[in-house]
């Protein structure tokens, strides 16, 4: 079937669709039932059943959808819309009523309570979740939204409502945890984190009351989707691999099916509850897919450009407009009445603040600050202000804030502790423990009484403390003794840990890594490093000029360094970051102001300064680099230091997956305290339980590039049975005469190599970013087209395969394809709209064809010579498959893919195995193949398993490739390689 006869059949079923609902609605107009629009002015007629055409009347529309819409001049989601739906699924497009929000508002993700009819809606702006206490489709009056909990991070929060026992979650990628709150309690403080260890970025959400399920997506090194009660108990990772970023979730609970949207694979998906059989329902090309809603058999996908209706069992979908042109989609979530009949197991079970349904009962838990006692029902305070805290010092006091604070600044901290000129502190979060110095001495505390106690005295002027919490030793710096000391509670005997430092300050302990930082004045600033034991000490990184580093911190999550680099000459400092190393340096922010203090919480960067007695704290989000939160305090005066208290910290970095991965190569997936390590698509685990392996094909196998994860693939002709390839790429081609893979990445200025089963990765670095290459398979030589940067001049260059390259011709337009035919001694190429035919050293270049309008895809089919391209066309607009003979005699147009209101074929990509050519189409998941003797037949060719977009295409069958000359080379001599000519070679200069 061609793609033009395939879009007709989409569209004539897109049509005998619709018309089913419209001969619907006229069925039951002809059986005295009124249309939709006067039932919502007041005559309150529906036709409730299409088969018998029975009409009742209704007091309200019981079906709809709530839909949030970007509004096009402000570009900030501020409306809400109610969409009523028949009773098949279908939405009417006249909208019952809107509500618009204040201009600063930014509304987002939305989800309903069915039962009691309320709507709740996440506000990036306002970092809160608001809630609609009397929500009903036909009520255009009770529009009263409320706060019912502050304090989220800005980003992308997804919210989910169970509306069996009355509880609404919600993710947070910022703060890496999910949340809870009660809905039955009028108590708005009634909420907690649910859950928090081995999370990364959490970002969609979705749950079945029926089964007392919790879906999420973690957005992390490896996207997965996991899976967990209610109650966050029995957690289960069910997709792991080719997932990018999931925005949006829906779980379908009468189908038991899940399905997700990935924003940046375009396509909308659907895994059963255990995460087996995928599918994709919707590949949409330059889409924004955001979220996701299911009811009966229609998904409705929000995008910011459209909103998507899907069947889900036939794939069938259509695109719908809501209110004002230009708007845009946030959120959608669906309203009915048609839940399946769950008893609330919670409704008599008596918890005094939090109940959460298990499949076959319940269970309770208490509220942030609370533990559960014995009888499991009720719950005692903790006695302690400290839970979850940001904790800073002054000269005079330790003063504590809520956590959330970062989220949304309000300054009003509690001073809990009494000091006097506090320059340093650290937390001991295991025993619940501060440790505080100052000029003299070093004391700590509980937490919980409060009661300084002297841990040890200083010999020389304190610099920089830090707490090991493996070993339970304060470490501290002494910049004018040159030495860094430590002790513990249990001794209360201070050891000298290493002497003889130059100016040593700013300690941190890595407990985990058994590693030990700090920052000297060795020849400029220093960050310096040892083992736990002192040995292996070692200068990390070092900067000659006027910057002080100071304030050193490290982010678990990321693994690396964070600290200050203070310019004082230009009164500013940066936000910088490296690996432990001290390689990969990068600056974040350049903050023009001089900083004192800097400390690293999840996905948050926090810097204190103090200028005209005014402090100010800056809260940076280091995931959203744009979005940036800062307080002043008045009364604080100068702050020494800032900390986090947070009991679970500890418990997180000691997760079974947190450290190095938990020593996986690809995907570590916890297990309580264990782990289990897993591999992506086209890999399998090896023996070692730890390290990915896969198959290798030496023949007859066609390489995908996979350009939504930057991922390699080899497909096997025979039998299309998937190998990944381990390494980063998006344009391999194959080299058998040394049996390696070569391959190209994105704007990359380097030709990287290695052989196919992973190892001997090298790579040959050029001047200029390479885009185009093809592989001489008779020398393994590498012709390669390349740009200089920000000018139009392109060169055409061959290289070595031991990377001597040299330039064959320069000075070009834009160059749209590259092959090398060595049985023939050519190399052909598209210049501007030229198609060139030179020899494979360049000297003797000759035009075959003008008027060339391609786009890209130069193949040669070395069977009969004839050379395939892509081409533009403008009538009709769409795109042509052209091919030609050696010599440009006999032009020919195969193939025309035409635009559609459907589908845009963009064909970039081609390969010719036997009879059939391979084609590439951007934005798709899929290829097209083409029989080359009957172009009419073309159908899509399915890659196993669940790809991104596929940008790249080349085939290797030793069956059809050109004779091999490489045995004539030895006459080539140092600095000269062998290029394959019609004589057969020759010797040219590197």
């Amino acid at each position: 079937m061609s793609v033009a006869s395939y879009a007709i059949l989409v569209f004539l079923a897109l049509a005998r669709y619709n018309a089913e609902i419209t001969n619907s609605t006229s069925n039951c107009m002809e059986s005295g039932c009124s249309d939709d629009k006067q039932c919502r002015d007041g005559n309150n007629e529906d036709c409730n059943d299409e088969t018998s055409l029975d009409c009742q009347c209704k007091s309200n529309y019981t079906r709809g959808l709530i839909v949030t819409c970007y509004d096009a001049f402000s570009e900030k989601a501020k409306h809400v819309y109610s969409v009523p739906i028949a009773q098949n699924g279908t939405p009417i497009p006249d909208p019952i009523w809107y509500h618009r929000f204040d201009t600063d508002v930014h509304t987002l993700r939305v989800d309903v309570d069915n039962i009691q009819q309320k709507a709740y809606i996440y506000h990036s702006t306002v970092k809160s979740i608001y809630k609609n206490p009397n929500y009903n489709l036909g009520n255009s009056t009770e529009n009263l939204w409320t706060i019912l909990y502050k304090g989220i991070s800005s980003g992308l929060v997804s919210l989910a409502v169970d509306w069996v026992s009355h509880n609404i979650y919600w993710t947070d990628p910022t703060f890496k945890w999910i949340m809870v709150q009660s809905l039955s309690n009028t108590d708005t403080s009634m909420f907690r984190v649910l859950i928090q260890e081995n999370l990364y970025r959490p970002h969609a959400l979705a749950l079945d009351p029926s089964d007392a399920l919790l879906f999420w997506s973690d957005i992390g090194r490896f996207t997965t989707i996991e899976v967990s009660n209610l109650s966050g108990r029995n957690r289960k990772t069910i997709v792991i691999s080719n997932l990018l970023r999931t925005n949006g979730l829906t779980a379908d609970h009468q189908g038991h099916r899940l399905y997700f949207a990935d924003t940046e694979r375009d396509t909308v998906e659907t895994v059963t509850y255990d995460g087996t059989d995928r599918k994709i329902l919707l590949a949409k090309a330059r889409s924004s897919l955001i979220d996701v809603a299911v009811y009966q058999d229609s998904l409705y996908v929000a995008d910011m450009g459209a909103l998507y209706v899907i069947n889900k069992t036939n794939g069938n979908a259509f695109s719908m407009e809501i209110g004002e042109d230009d708007f845009g989609y946030a959120g959608v979530a669906v309203f009915h009445e048609e839940a399946l009949p769950v008893t609330d197991r919670c409704q008599d079970y008596g918890c005094a603040h939090i109940c959460l349904t298990e499949l076959g009962g319940a269970t309770c838990i208490c509220k942030d600050g609370y533990n559960l006692n014995e009888d499991n029902k009720t719950c005692s305070l903790i006695s302690t202000y400290f839970h979850r805290a940001l904790v800073f010092s002054n000269a005079s006091s330790i003063c504590i804030l809520d956590i959330t604070v970062l989220a949304d600044f309000v300054f009003d901290p509690v001073c809990v502790l009494e000091t006097t000129g506090t320059k340093y502190m650290a937390m001991d979060t295991d025993q619940r423990n501060v440790f505080i110095a100052n000029d003299t001495a070093i004391y700590w505390t509980s937490v919980d009484n409060r009661n300084l106690q002297l841990l040890a005295q200083l010999s020389g002027s304190i610099s920089g403390m830090s707490w090991d919490g493996y070993d339970r030793n304060v470490y501290w710096t002494e910049s004018d003794t040159g030495k860094i000391w430590r002790t513990s509670i249990e001794s209360k005997t201070a050891h000298v840990f290493l002497e003889g430092l130059a100016k040593p300050r700013d300690i941190l302990i890595l407990p985990h890594h058994r590693l030990v930082y700090w920052i000297s004045e060795r020849n400029g600033s220093t960050i310096e490093s040892s083992s736990i034991n002192g040995s292996q000490q070692h200068i990390v990184l070092q900067y000659n000029d006027s910057l002080k580093w100071t304030s050193l911190s490290y982010n678990p999550y990321r693994n690396r360094l964070y600290f200050l680099g203070i310019l004082e000459d230009e009164e500013r400092t940066d936000i910088i970051n490296c690996n432990l190393d001290g390689s990969n340096r990068a600056s974040n922010n350049a903050m023009y102001r001089i900083l004192n203090t800097i400390e690293i919480y999840k996905g948050y960067t926090m810097v204190t300064s103090y200028e005209d007695e005014l402090t100010t704290i800056t809260f940076h989000s280091l995931d959203d680099i744009d979005y940036m939160t800062e307080g002043e305090c008045t009364d604080a005066g100068a702050i020494s230091v800032i900390k986090v208290f947070d009991e679970n910290n500890r418990q997180n970095e000691t997760g079974p997956c947190f450290l190095l991965n938990g020593e996986c190569e690809q995907i570590c997936i916890p297990n309580g305290m264990s782990r289990m390590c897993k591999c992506v698509f086209g890999f399998m685990l090896s023996e070692d339980g730890k390290t990915c392996m896969s198959d290798p094909v030496k023949d007859d196998f066609m390489f995908v590039g996979d350009v939504s994860h930057t991922n390699m693939y080899q497909i096997r002709l025979n039998d299309t049975s998937v190998q990944g390839i381990k390494a980063k790429g998006i344009k391999p081609r194959y080299d058998p005469i040394h049996d390696r893979v070569l391959w190209l990445t994105l704007f990359g200025k380097n030709i990287y190599s290695m052989y196919l089963n992973g190892t001997g990765q090298t790579y040959f670095p050029i001047d200029r970013n390479a885009y185009l290459f093809d592989v001489d398979v008779s020398t393994g030589n590498v012709y390669f087209v390349s740009q200089k940067r920000y000018t139009r001049n392109f060169f055409i260059s061959v290289m070595s395969p031991d990377g001597k390259h040299v330039d064959l011709r320069e000075g070009l337009l834009y160059v749209y394809g590259l092959v090398v035919s060595p049985s023939d001694g050519y190399m052909f190429y598209i210049h501007n709209s030229t198609l060139v035919r030179d020899t494979m050293n360049g000297t003797h270049p000759e035009t075959l064809l003008e008027d060339v309008h391609a786009s890209g895809g130069l193949t040669v089919d070395f069977k009969t010579g004839y050379l395939y391209w892509i081409e533009r066309s403008s009538d009709p607009e769409g795109f042509l498959i052209v091919y030609c003979k050696a010599d440009g005699s006999n032009r020919t147009t195969l193939y025309t893919f035409e635009t559609s209101s459907l589908n845009k074929y963009e064909p970039n990509s081609l390969a010719i195995h036997e009879d059939d050519l391979f084609i590439t189409i951007s934005k798709q998941s899929t290829l097209m193949k083409l029989k080359l003797s009957n172009p009419s037949d073309i159908k899509e060719f399915t890659v196993p398993g669940s790809l991104g977009k596929i940008g790249f295409v080349s085939i290797y069958s030793s069956s059809a490739q050109p004779k091999l000359c490489a045995i004539y080379c030895y006459r080539c001599i140092a600095m000269t390689f062998c290029v394959s000519v019609f004589l057969p070679i020759v010797c040219i200069c590197a």
